[in-house]
Protein backbone atom coordinates (compact mmCIF):
# COMPACT_ATOMS: atom_id res chain seq x y z
CA UNK A 1 0.00 0.00 0.00
CA UNK A 2 1.62 3.43 -1.05
CA UNK A 3 3.20 5.27 2.20
CA UNK A 4 1.62 9.10 3.18
CA UNK A 5 4.54 10.25 1.49
CA UNK A 6 3.71 9.17 -2.26
CA UNK A 7 0.20 10.59 -1.18
CA UNK A 8 1.02 14.16 -0.78
CA UNK A 9 3.52 13.98 -3.35
CA UNK A 10 1.14 13.24 -5.90
CA UNK A 11 -1.26 15.07 -4.49
CA UNK A 12 0.94 18.22 -4.79
CA UNK A 13 1.70 17.00 -8.67
CA UNK A 14 -1.97 17.05 -8.94
CA UNK A 15 -2.59 20.84 -7.73
CA UNK A 16 0.43 21.89 -9.85
CA UNK A 17 -0.97 20.03 -12.99
CA UNK A 18 -4.31 21.75 -12.01
CA UNK A 19 -2.75 24.69 -11.96
CA UNK A 20 -1.00 24.36 -15.39
CA UNK A 21 -4.55 22.94 -17.07
CA UNK A 22 -6.32 26.37 -15.67
CA UNK A 23 -3.57 28.30 -17.00
CA UNK A 24 -3.79 26.58 -20.69
CA UNK A 25 -7.61 26.72 -20.79
CA UNK A 26 -7.71 30.67 -20.01
CA UNK A 27 -5.01 30.91 -22.82
CA UNK A 28 -6.50 29.02 -25.10
CA UNK A 29 -10.30 30.76 -24.36
CA UNK A 30 -8.10 34.26 -24.52
CA UNK A 31 -6.90 33.07 -28.20
CA UNK A 32 -10.32 31.53 -29.38
CA UNK A 33 -11.78 34.70 -29.14
CA UNK A 34 -9.24 36.72 -32.08
CA UNK A 35 -7.92 33.86 -34.12
CA UNK A 36 -9.80 32.89 -37.02
CA UNK A 37 -8.47 29.58 -36.88
CA UNK A 38 -10.36 28.09 -33.40
CA UNK A 39 -10.07 24.21 -34.10
CA UNK A 40 -6.33 24.21 -32.76
CA UNK A 41 -7.48 25.93 -29.54
CA UNK A 42 -10.96 24.02 -29.54
CA UNK A 43 -8.63 20.80 -29.50
CA UNK A 44 -6.31 22.15 -26.87
CA UNK A 45 -9.56 22.84 -24.65
CA UNK A 46 -10.63 19.61 -25.15
CA UNK A 47 -7.46 17.83 -24.09
CA UNK A 48 -7.03 20.15 -21.20
CA UNK A 49 -10.32 19.48 -20.23
CA UNK A 50 -9.37 15.36 -20.36
CA UNK A 51 -6.18 15.46 -18.93
CA UNK A 52 -8.12 17.34 -15.67
CA UNK A 53 -9.51 13.53 -14.80
CA UNK A 54 -5.40 13.66 -13.69
CA UNK A 55 -6.25 15.85 -10.33
CA UNK A 56 -8.94 14.00 -9.65
CA UNK A 57 -7.47 10.71 -9.52
CA UNK A 58 -4.54 12.63 -7.07
CA UNK A 59 -7.72 13.83 -5.43
CA UNK A 60 -8.60 10.80 -5.10
CA UNK A 61 -5.90 8.83 -4.25
CA UNK A 62 -5.39 11.55 -0.83
CA UNK A 63 -8.61 12.49 0.63
CA UNK A 64 -11.14 9.44 -0.83
CA UNK A 65 -14.74 10.66 -1.53
CA UNK A 66 -14.75 13.95 0.35
CA UNK A 67 -11.56 15.54 -1.21
CA UNK A 68 -13.11 14.13 -5.00
CA UNK A 69 -16.51 15.71 -4.22
CA UNK A 70 -15.36 19.32 -2.97
CA UNK A 71 -13.09 19.30 -5.68
CA UNK A 72 -15.87 18.61 -7.95
CA UNK A 73 -18.44 21.07 -6.74
CA UNK A 74 -15.74 23.84 -5.99
CA UNK A 75 -13.80 23.67 -9.13
CA UNK A 76 -14.37 21.13 -12.15
CA UNK A 77 -17.72 21.58 -12.09
CA UNK A 78 -17.93 25.46 -12.38
CA UNK A 79 -14.60 25.52 -14.55
CA UNK A 80 -16.79 23.36 -17.33
CA UNK A 81 -19.76 25.54 -17.19
CA UNK A 82 -17.35 28.03 -17.52
CA UNK A 83 -15.91 27.11 -20.84
CA UNK A 84 -19.23 26.41 -22.10
CA UNK A 85 -20.39 29.62 -22.00
CA UNK A 86 -17.32 31.20 -23.17
CA UNK A 87 -16.55 29.31 -26.40
CA UNK A 88 -20.30 28.64 -26.92
CA UNK A 89 -19.74 25.00 -27.79
CA UNK A 90 -22.13 22.70 -25.85
CA UNK A 91 -20.45 19.49 -26.75
CA UNK A 92 -17.86 20.11 -23.81
CA UNK A 93 -20.10 18.76 -21.60
CA UNK A 94 -18.97 15.49 -22.77
CA UNK A 95 -15.98 15.12 -20.02
CA UNK A 96 -18.92 15.00 -17.42
CA UNK A 97 -19.76 11.65 -19.10
CA UNK A 98 -15.57 11.05 -18.61
CA UNK A 99 -15.79 12.33 -15.31
CA UNK A 100 -18.35 9.81 -14.26
CA UNK A 101 -16.58 7.05 -16.07
CA UNK A 102 -13.40 7.88 -14.39
CA UNK A 103 -15.50 7.78 -10.49
CA UNK A 104 -16.87 4.49 -11.76
CA UNK A 105 -13.73 3.00 -12.13
CA UNK A 106 -12.43 4.70 -8.62
CA UNK A 107 -15.68 3.01 -6.82
CA UNK A 108 -15.32 -0.28 -8.62
CA UNK A 109 -11.08 -0.53 -8.01
CA UNK A 110 -12.60 1.03 -4.44
CA UNK A 111 -14.68 -1.70 -3.66
CA UNK A 112 -11.98 -4.29 -5.30
CA UNK A 113 -9.71 -3.04 -3.20
CA UNK A 114 -11.90 -3.13 0.22
CA UNK A 115 -12.68 -6.51 -0.64
CA UNK A 116 -9.39 -7.75 -0.82
CA UNK A 117 -8.33 -5.50 2.45
CA UNK A 118 -11.68 -7.11 4.18
CA UNK A 119 -9.93 -11.13 2.94
CA UNK A 120 -6.61 -9.92 4.10
CA UNK A 121 -8.43 -8.83 7.40
CA UNK A 122 -10.19 -12.00 8.07
CA UNK A 123 -6.91 -13.72 6.88
CA UNK A 124 -5.42 -11.71 9.47
CA UNK A 125 -7.72 -12.42 12.25
CA UNK A 126 -7.52 -16.33 11.77
CA UNK A 127 -3.38 -16.24 11.85
CA UNK A 128 -3.87 -14.31 14.49
CA UNK A 129 -6.58 -16.89 16.54
CA UNK A 130 -3.83 -19.43 15.62
CA UNK A 131 -1.20 -17.86 16.90
CA UNK A 132 -3.24 -17.32 19.99
CA UNK A 133 -4.59 -20.83 19.92
CA UNK A 134 -0.51 -21.96 19.48
CA UNK A 135 0.16 -19.63 22.34
CA UNK A 136 -2.11 -21.06 24.71
CA UNK A 137 -1.09 -24.64 23.59
CA UNK A 138 2.71 -23.65 23.86
CA UNK A 139 2.11 -22.81 27.55
CA UNK A 140 0.27 -25.82 28.45
CA UNK A 141 2.92 -27.60 27.18
CA UNK A 142 5.59 -25.73 28.34
CA UNK A 143 3.47 -26.00 32.11
CA UNK A 144 3.22 -29.56 31.41
CA UNK A 145 6.90 -29.93 30.35
CA UNK A 146 7.69 -28.31 34.10
CA UNK A 147 5.42 -30.00 35.47
CA UNK A 148 6.81 -33.25 34.06
CA UNK A 149 10.61 -31.89 35.03
CA UNK A 150 9.53 -31.42 38.40
CA UNK A 151 8.45 -34.77 38.87
CA UNK A 152 11.54 -36.02 37.61
CA UNK A 153 13.21 -33.97 39.95
CA UNK A 154 11.14 -35.56 42.62
CA UNK A 155 11.41 -39.21 41.39
CA UNK A 156 15.09 -38.52 40.91
CA UNK A 157 16.07 -37.14 44.53
CA UNK A 158 13.68 -39.93 45.67
CA UNK A 159 15.70 -42.79 44.21
CA UNK A 160 18.97 -41.03 45.64
CA UNK A 161 17.00 -40.85 48.61
CA UNK A 162 16.35 -44.80 48.44
CA UNK A 163 20.28 -44.81 48.22
CA UNK A 164 21.37 -43.04 50.80
CA UNK A 165 19.27 -44.98 53.28
CA UNK A 166 20.66 -48.57 51.99
CA UNK A 167 24.21 -47.19 52.92
CA UNK A 168 22.81 -47.52 56.63
CA UNK A 169 22.12 -50.12 59.15
CA UNK A 170 21.53 -47.80 62.16
CA UNK A 171 17.91 -46.86 62.39
CA UNK A 172 18.89 -43.92 65.08
CA UNK A 173 21.20 -42.97 62.34
CA UNK A 174 18.49 -42.99 59.32
CA UNK A 175 15.67 -41.73 61.36
CA UNK A 176 17.90 -38.15 61.40
CA UNK A 177 18.68 -38.70 57.97
CA UNK A 178 15.00 -39.22 57.06
CA UNK A 179 13.93 -36.35 58.88
CA UNK A 180 16.83 -33.78 58.05
CA UNK A 181 15.92 -35.01 53.75
CA UNK A 182 11.74 -34.88 54.56
CA UNK A 183 12.76 -30.86 55.27
CA UNK A 184 14.47 -30.53 52.39
CA UNK A 185 11.82 -31.73 50.13
CA UNK A 186 9.49 -30.13 51.61
CA UNK A 187 10.73 -26.82 53.02
CA UNK A 188 7.29 -25.64 53.78
CA UNK A 189 7.27 -26.77 56.85
CA UNK A 190 8.27 -25.59 60.62
CA UNK A 191 9.10 -29.02 62.16
CA UNK A 192 9.92 -32.16 61.56
CA UNK A 193 10.11 -35.69 63.63
CA UNK A 194 10.00 -39.35 63.68
CA UNK A 195 8.29 -41.42 66.23
CA UNK A 196 8.75 -44.90 66.49
CA UNK A 197 7.59 -47.43 69.07
CA UNK A 198 9.73 -50.49 70.41
CA UNK A 199 8.42 -53.59 70.87
CA UNK A 200 5.06 -53.58 72.67
CA UNK A 201 5.68 -50.61 73.88
CA UNK A 202 2.16 -48.21 74.41
CA UNK A 203 4.33 -44.81 74.64
CA UNK A 204 5.50 -43.36 71.12
CA UNK A 205 8.75 -41.70 71.59
CA UNK A 206 10.34 -38.67 69.52
CA UNK A 207 13.22 -40.51 67.85
CA UNK A 208 14.78 -37.93 65.66
CA UNK A 209 13.41 -34.76 64.80
CA UNK A 210 14.91 -30.94 62.85
CA UNK A 211 13.18 -27.75 63.82
CA UNK A 212 13.92 -25.00 60.43
CA UNK A 213 12.16 -22.16 62.06
CA UNK A 214 11.38 -21.12 65.93
CA UNK A 215 8.02 -23.09 67.00
CA UNK A 216 7.27 -21.55 70.46
CA UNK A 217 9.47 -23.52 73.30
CA UNK A 218 7.85 -26.69 71.71
CA UNK A 219 10.33 -30.30 72.00
CA UNK A 220 8.61 -33.01 71.79
CA UNK A 221 9.59 -36.08 73.26
CA UNK A 222 6.91 -38.12 72.70
CA UNK A 223 3.85 -38.48 69.48
CA UNK A 224 0.67 -36.92 69.85
CA UNK A 225 -2.59 -37.13 69.08
CA UNK A 226 -2.06 -36.67 65.35
CA UNK A 227 0.48 -39.63 65.46
CA UNK A 228 -1.99 -42.12 67.30
CA UNK A 229 -4.97 -41.06 64.99
CA UNK A 230 -2.33 -42.04 62.06
CA UNK A 231 -1.71 -45.18 63.65
CA UNK A 232 -4.83 -46.17 64.72
CA UNK A 233 -6.52 -45.39 61.24
CA UNK A 234 -3.32 -46.88 59.27
CA UNK A 235 -3.14 -44.20 56.79
CA UNK A 236 -1.79 -40.19 56.30
CA UNK A 237 -3.53 -37.67 57.47
CA UNK A 238 -3.54 -33.59 57.03
CA UNK A 239 -4.41 -31.00 58.48
CA UNK A 240 -4.76 -27.89 56.95
CA UNK A 241 -5.75 -26.03 60.65
CA UNK A 242 -4.93 -27.66 63.88
CA UNK A 243 -7.56 -25.46 65.84
CA UNK A 244 -10.11 -25.98 63.60
CA UNK A 245 -10.44 -29.19 62.69
CA UNK A 246 -13.82 -30.79 64.17
CA UNK A 247 -11.57 -34.49 64.22
CA UNK A 248 -9.52 -33.64 67.50
CA UNK A 249 -10.29 -31.37 70.39
CA UNK A 250 -7.01 -29.91 71.14
CA UNK A 251 -6.29 -28.87 74.67
CA UNK A 252 -5.15 -25.46 76.06
CA UNK A 253 -1.74 -26.22 76.27
CA UNK A 254 -1.47 -27.90 72.75
CA UNK A 255 -3.24 -24.66 71.22
CA UNK A 256 -0.13 -23.19 72.88
CA UNK A 257 2.27 -25.06 71.15
CA UNK A 258 1.91 -23.31 67.65
CA UNK A 259 0.80 -26.09 65.99
CA UNK A 260 -1.71 -25.40 63.25
CA UNK A 261 -0.94 -27.31 60.13
CA UNK A 262 0.69 -30.48 59.38
CA UNK A 263 0.84 -33.63 57.63
CA UNK A 264 1.59 -37.05 59.11
CA UNK A 265 2.70 -40.24 57.17
CA UNK A 266 2.37 -44.17 58.92
CA UNK A 267 5.81 -45.88 59.07
CA UNK A 268 5.29 -50.09 58.37
CA UNK A 269 7.71 -52.59 59.99
CA UNK A 270 6.77 -56.25 59.34
CA UNK A 271 3.53 -55.21 58.85
CA UNK A 272 2.56 -53.12 61.20
CA UNK A 273 2.56 -49.27 62.13
CA UNK A 274 5.44 -49.08 64.21
CA UNK A 275 5.46 -45.30 64.15
CA UNK A 276 5.27 -41.85 62.00
CA UNK A 277 6.84 -39.53 60.07
CA UNK A 278 5.12 -36.05 60.73
CA UNK A 279 5.95 -32.31 59.43
CA UNK A 280 4.15 -29.23 61.38
CA UNK A 281 3.96 -26.10 60.35
CA UNK A 282 3.06 -22.74 62.98
CA UNK A 283 0.52 -21.21 59.96
CA UNK A 284 -2.84 -22.53 59.20
CA UNK A 285 -3.16 -23.73 55.09
CA UNK A 286 0.61 -24.49 54.79
CA UNK A 287 0.42 -28.05 53.20
CA UNK A 288 -1.51 -29.40 50.36
CA UNK A 289 -2.64 -32.82 49.03
CA UNK A 290 0.82 -33.18 46.94
CA UNK A 291 2.78 -32.56 49.75
CA UNK A 292 0.91 -35.35 51.71
CA UNK A 293 1.54 -38.24 48.52
CA UNK A 294 5.32 -36.55 48.58
CA UNK A 295 5.75 -37.62 52.29
CA UNK A 296 4.11 -40.63 52.08
CA UNK A 297 6.58 -41.76 49.63
CA UNK A 298 9.27 -40.89 51.39
CA UNK A 299 7.28 -42.32 54.56
CA UNK A 300 7.37 -46.03 52.47
CA UNK A 301 10.98 -45.76 51.57
CA UNK A 302 12.22 -44.95 55.58
CA UNK A 303 9.67 -47.82 56.38
CA UNK A 304 11.70 -50.16 54.46
CA UNK A 305 14.96 -49.07 55.44
CA UNK A 306 13.97 -48.90 59.14
CA UNK A 307 12.85 -52.29 59.27
CA UNK A 308 16.16 -53.37 57.36
CA UNK A 309 18.45 -51.73 60.19
CA UNK A 310 16.09 -52.94 62.84
CA UNK A 311 16.30 -56.62 61.47
CA UNK A 312 20.01 -55.83 61.10
CA UNK A 313 19.84 -55.16 64.48
CA UNK A 314 17.98 -57.98 65.84
CA UNK A 315 20.33 -60.40 63.94
CA UNK A 316 23.14 -58.84 65.28
CA UNK A 317 21.93 -58.97 68.65
CA UNK A 318 20.71 -62.61 67.75
CA UNK A 319 24.69 -63.08 66.73
CA UNK A 320 25.91 -61.87 70.26
CA UNK A 321 23.35 -63.14 72.64
CA UNK A 322 22.12 -66.81 73.57
CA UNK A 323 18.38 -67.20 72.69
CA UNK A 324 17.37 -68.82 75.24
CA UNK A 325 18.42 -66.96 78.01
CA UNK A 326 19.45 -63.62 76.55
CA UNK A 327 23.31 -63.42 78.26
CA UNK A 328 25.77 -63.13 76.08
CA UNK A 329 27.62 -65.73 73.96
CA UNK A 330 31.03 -67.09 74.39
CA UNK A 331 32.62 -65.83 71.20
CA UNK A 332 31.46 -62.21 72.23
CA UNK A 333 31.77 -62.42 75.81
CA UNK A 334 35.77 -63.55 75.05
CA UNK A 335 35.95 -60.44 72.97
CA UNK A 336 35.48 -58.59 75.68
CA UNK A 337 37.21 -59.85 77.87
CA UNK A 338 40.35 -59.59 75.95
CA UNK A 339 39.48 -55.77 75.28
CA UNK A 340 39.13 -55.63 79.10
CA UNK A 341 42.25 -57.51 79.49
CA UNK A 342 44.01 -54.85 77.70
CA UNK A 343 42.69 -51.46 79.10
CA UNK A 344 43.38 -53.49 82.69
CA UNK A 345 46.90 -54.05 81.74
CA UNK A 346 47.17 -49.89 80.64
CA UNK A 347 45.78 -48.36 83.50
CA UNK A 348 47.08 -50.99 86.05
CA UNK A 349 44.02 -51.38 87.25
CA UNK A 350 42.65 -54.94 88.69
CA UNK A 351 39.34 -57.59 86.99
CA UNK A 352 38.08 -60.33 88.16
CA UNK A 353 36.37 -63.69 86.55
CA UNK A 354 33.84 -65.64 87.93
CA UNK A 355 32.93 -69.38 86.42
CA UNK A 356 29.70 -70.71 87.90
CA UNK A 357 28.32 -74.25 87.22
CA UNK A 358 24.53 -75.32 87.83
CA UNK A 359 25.28 -78.22 90.72
CA UNK A 360 22.76 -81.59 89.33
CA UNK A 361 21.69 -79.82 86.24
CA UNK A 362 21.83 -83.07 84.18
CA UNK A 363 19.62 -84.74 86.94
CA UNK A 364 16.74 -82.11 86.87
CA UNK A 365 17.30 -82.30 83.15
CA UNK A 366 16.27 -86.00 82.59
CA UNK A 367 13.97 -86.23 85.47
CA UNK A 368 12.28 -82.95 84.06
CA UNK A 369 13.07 -82.78 80.37
CA UNK A 370 14.39 -80.24 78.16
CA UNK A 371 11.59 -77.89 79.01
CA UNK A 372 12.36 -78.20 82.69
CA UNK A 373 16.19 -78.05 82.19
CA UNK A 374 15.45 -74.78 80.00
CA UNK A 375 13.37 -73.08 82.36
CA UNK A 376 16.08 -74.01 84.68
CA UNK A 377 18.63 -72.18 83.10
CA UNK A 378 16.35 -68.85 82.52
CA UNK A 379 15.82 -68.69 85.70
CA UNK A 380 19.30 -68.61 86.52
CA UNK A 381 20.01 -65.85 84.06
CA UNK A 382 17.64 -63.98 85.51
CA UNK A 383 19.11 -64.46 89.13
CA UNK A 384 22.13 -62.87 87.81
CA UNK A 385 20.87 -60.30 86.23
CA UNK A 386 19.71 -58.62 89.58
CA UNK A 387 22.00 -60.06 91.58
CA UNK A 388 24.72 -58.14 89.15
CA UNK A 389 23.25 -56.18 86.97
CA UNK A 390 26.50 -54.12 86.40
CA UNK A 391 28.55 -56.92 85.50
CA UNK A 392 29.22 -58.92 82.05
CA UNK A 393 27.35 -61.61 82.20
CA UNK A 394 27.95 -65.00 79.39
CA UNK A 395 26.84 -68.71 78.67
CA UNK A 396 29.98 -70.22 78.47
CA UNK A 397 28.36 -73.29 77.39
CA UNK A 398 25.57 -75.67 78.74
CA UNK A 399 25.30 -74.99 82.24
CA UNK A 400 28.36 -72.77 82.53
CA UNK A 401 28.25 -69.57 82.96
CA UNK A 402 30.82 -67.09 82.85
CA UNK A 403 30.60 -63.40 85.09
CA UNK A 404 33.71 -60.37 84.42
CA UNK A 405 33.81 -58.03 86.98
CA UNK A 406 35.97 -54.73 85.78
CA UNK A 407 37.72 -53.08 88.55
CA UNK A 408 36.87 -55.66 91.33
CA UNK A 409 39.46 -57.08 93.55
CA UNK A 410 39.64 -60.68 94.15
CA UNK A 411 37.94 -60.51 98.00
CA UNK A 412 35.12 -58.07 96.70
CA UNK A 413 34.65 -60.70 93.84
CA UNK A 414 34.41 -63.92 96.07
CA UNK A 415 32.68 -61.95 98.53
CA UNK A 416 29.78 -61.37 95.16
CA UNK A 417 29.99 -65.25 94.47
CA UNK A 418 29.08 -66.13 97.38
CA UNK A 419 26.02 -63.65 97.44
CA UNK A 420 25.27 -65.04 94.17
CA UNK A 421 25.56 -68.45 95.41
CA UNK A 422 22.99 -67.68 98.44
CA UNK A 423 20.58 -66.11 95.86
CA UNK A 424 20.61 -69.30 93.92
CA UNK A 425 19.51 -71.83 96.31
CA UNK A 426 17.07 -69.91 97.65
CA UNK A 427 15.36 -69.19 94.34
CA UNK A 428 16.20 -72.56 92.95
CA UNK A 429 16.47 -75.19 94.81
CA UNK A 430 13.52 -76.85 96.14
CA UNK A 431 11.52 -74.10 93.80
CA UNK A 432 7.91 -76.53 93.75
CA UNK A 433 6.60 -78.41 90.62
CA UNK A 434 7.82 -81.10 92.23
CA UNK A 435 11.44 -80.05 92.65
CA UNK A 436 12.21 -80.45 96.20
CA UNK A 437 13.99 -83.39 96.01
CA UNK A 438 16.30 -82.53 93.30
CA UNK A 439 18.81 -79.75 95.20
CA UNK A 440 19.54 -77.38 92.30
CA UNK A 441 22.79 -75.14 93.59
CA UNK A 442 25.86 -73.43 92.02
CA UNK A 443 29.43 -73.86 92.01
CA UNK A 444 31.75 -70.99 91.44
CA UNK A 445 35.26 -70.70 90.97
CA UNK A 446 36.96 -67.23 91.08
CA UNK A 447 39.95 -65.85 89.69
CA UNK A 448 41.83 -62.05 89.47
CA UNK A 449 44.02 -60.09 87.80
CA UNK A 450 47.04 -58.99 88.69
CA UNK A 451 47.12 -60.76 91.72
CA UNK A 452 46.79 -64.63 89.93
CA UNK A 453 48.09 -63.87 86.89
CA UNK A 454 48.48 -60.94 84.29
CA UNK A 455 48.16 -63.23 81.32
CA UNK A 456 43.98 -63.42 80.03
CA UNK A 457 44.27 -67.75 79.06
CA UNK A 458 45.86 -68.44 82.37
CA UNK A 459 43.23 -65.85 84.37
CA UNK A 460 40.41 -68.07 82.49
CA UNK A 461 42.28 -71.62 83.22
CA UNK A 462 42.96 -70.44 87.05
CA UNK A 463 38.86 -69.58 86.92
CA UNK A 464 38.47 -72.97 85.66
CA UNK A 465 40.57 -74.87 87.74
CA UNK A 466 39.15 -73.14 91.11
CA UNK A 467 35.43 -73.97 89.82
CA UNK A 468 36.26 -77.38 89.54
CA UNK A 469 37.88 -77.23 93.11
CA UNK A 470 34.48 -75.92 94.07
CA UNK A 471 33.01 -79.39 92.38
CA UNK A 472 35.02 -81.80 93.91
CA UNK A 473 34.80 -80.52 97.71
CA UNK A 474 31.13 -81.16 97.47
CA UNK A 475 29.29 -78.59 95.04
CA UNK A 476 27.16 -75.33 96.41
CA UNK A 477 30.46 -73.58 97.18
CA UNK A 478 32.61 -70.79 96.14
CA UNK A 479 35.97 -71.37 95.72
CA UNK A 480 39.13 -69.06 94.82
CA UNK A 481 42.22 -69.57 92.98
CA UNK A 482 45.65 -70.09 94.81
CA UNK A 483 47.65 -67.03 94.56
Amino acid sequence: MPSPARRHLAFAAGIGVSFLLVYLLFHSLSALRTTIHPEGYVQRIAVSLAVFMLPILTTWWRFKWAGVNIMMIVFVIPLVFFVVTVTKIPVFLWVFLAYAVLMLALYRAEQQFDNQLSMIQIDEEKLQDEINNLEVVFKAKGEGISTFFEKYSTYYNLRKLAEELTLSLSWAELAQKIVDRAMDFIPRGDYAKITLAHGEEKKLPVIARRRMRPVGSWIAKQGDLFDFWCIKNRKRLIVMNAQEDFRFALRENEKKENVRSLIVAPLFCEGRVAGTLAIHAARPDVFTHDDLRLLDAIATLASSAISNAMLYEKTERLAIKDSLTGLFVRRYFYERLKEEHRRVLMNQKTMSLIMCDLDHFKECNDRFGHQGGDLMLIQFAEILGQTLPNALLARYGGEEFAILLPEVTKIEAVKVAEALREAVERGLAGDGAGRDDVAVTVSAGVASLPDDTLDLETLVHKADQALYQAKREGRNRVCASAS
